[in-house]
């Protein structure tokens, strides 16, 4: 059941945007396009969606921005977790995160 409060978030919006939509999924996540690449993403669930898996690359500068914008979607409903690889040899420049965004329905 949708809240008031949760129709307002663009997070809200994640289980229903098209598949490989990635600008949908930047907007819905509250983030500037700049701050990360989505490089795929994928949902699963039939009949509702109701997990998004996400694999998207971000900068060490956007790293902490990025990483705390999508924790604060955790909430009643909703469960964000994610990993990190970092790229870049003897220093990382780029890390890539696996993000896992779950519904409960």
């Amino acid at each position: 059941m949708e809240t008031k409060g949760q129709a307002q978030r663009g997070s809200a919006k994640l289980f229903a945007l098209e598949a490989h939509d990635h600008e949908g999924i930047a907007r819905a996540l509250g983030a500037a396009r700049d701050d990360y690449t989505v490089k795929w993403w994928w949902k699963y669930g039939q009949p509702a969606i109701d997990l998004i898996k996400a694999e998207i690359e971000v900068s060490q500068a956007q790293l902490g921005r990025t990483l705390t914008q999508l924790m604060t979607l955790n909430e009643q409903g909703m469960q964000v977790t994610a990993s990190c690889f970092p790229y870049g040899i003897p220093k990382p420049e780029v890390f890539r995160l696996q993000v896992d965004i779950r519904q409960n329905v």
